[in-house]
């Protein structure tokens, strides 16, 4: 196993001319060794630091994003197998990371006006116990624990084998995909930018872009690095936010409808619940409105344009 290397973003060693096989070898070796790395950490001191638990989410996206831009390389068993288990390792990783997220995103109640100190503390009372449950529930998405996560590892690599599609090199996987990627883009985005379900749509497909740019870096002038990946990961920032209040609204209405049941305890919550789905509420269209800029200025510097220019052959 190699040493763990950050958080396995951008990846060493790569050339437009890397074999595909080769390139998925290093890019899933690099991407699931930072998973080794945090789930060791996220199952012995999760409680310590939520960081963990993030890294654990956000390196098993990339890893599954990986091994979907090499699924040429697997035969198709072996394939949906290993994306199985690291879909399992994310969501488990998810669950605990939202809790996470909404406690982050909560009032201090000590802070607060005194007629909202109740429902932020029930509330928060209630996001740390679910905290917890998501936690117990990690150890279960790989119950051979992080020491045996190196022989899988060692599966997976050993699994691949040159493309069936004829792509001989980086650059001819990276091509069409990310011109396919681009246009996906660019249609989800020309939806109705008023509908938060598009806007999610928006912000999957500019995640799959996002990683599928790590990887591929190598095969492109500067600017695919320095200028458009950057206007990529504002982009998905910005949608990150969006979406952290839309759940966040999500679990305040379930959580209401609970705490109606018990009428005396809602008065004195009340206020804090209605109050925080109002700030939500203002949060989701003002980063509605943020998208509405970047995307105009995407547009205006002919962004897309600029992107697909990049991914034309190279002169002989």
């Amino acid at each position: 196993m190699m040493a763990h290397s950050a958080d396995g973003k951008w990846i060493d060693g790569l050339t437009p001319t890397t074999p595909v096989a080769e390139a998925a070898r290093r890019v899933l070796a690099t991407r699931l060794d930072v998973v080794r790395h945090y789930l060791g950490l996220a199952l012995r001191a999760s409680a310590e630091d939520p960081e963990y638990v993030h890294q654990l989410r956000v390196g098993t996206r990339r890893a599954a994003a990986a091994l979907e831009i090499f699924a040429g390389c697997f035969p198709a068993p072996a394939r949906d197998t290993f994306a199985q288990q690291l879909n399992a390792l994310r969501r488990a990783a998810g669950q605990a990371r939202d809790w996470d997220v909404f406690l982050i995103n909560l009032p201090p109640a000590a802070k607060a006006q005194p007629r909202l100190r109740p429902g932020l503390d029930c509330l928060a009372g209630y996001a740390h116990g679910q905290r917890l449950r998501a936690e117990k529930r990690l150890p279960s998405a790989f119950p051979a624990g992080p020491e045996a996560f190196g022989l899988w590892v060692e599966s997976v690599l050993a699994a691949v084998q040159p493309p069936a599609d004829g792509s001989a090199t980086l650059r001819d996987l990276a091509v069409p995909m990310l011109t396919n990627l681009v246009s996906q883009l660019i249609q989800a985005a020309d939806g109705d930018r008023t509908d938060f379900d598009q806007l999610h749509q928006v912000r999957i497909i500019g995640k799959q872009l996002r990683y599928a740019m790590e990887v591929f870096a190598c095969c492109f002038a500067p600017p695919f690095r320095e200028q458009l990946y950057a206007e990529v990961e504002a982009m998905q920032e910005i949608l990150g936010r969006l979406n952290d209040s839309y759940v966040a609204i999500g679990r305040l209405r379930e959580l209401t409808q609970q705490l109606r049941r018990d009428p005396r305890g809602w008065r004195r919550w009340r206020p804090a619940m209605v109050g925080l789905i109002r700030h939500h509420r203002r949060c989701l269209l003002q980063e509605r409105r943020r998208f509405e800029v970047w995307w105009a200025g995407w547009q205006r510097a002919d962004a897309a344009a600029a992107f697909l220019a990049l991914l034309e052959p190279e002169p002989a």
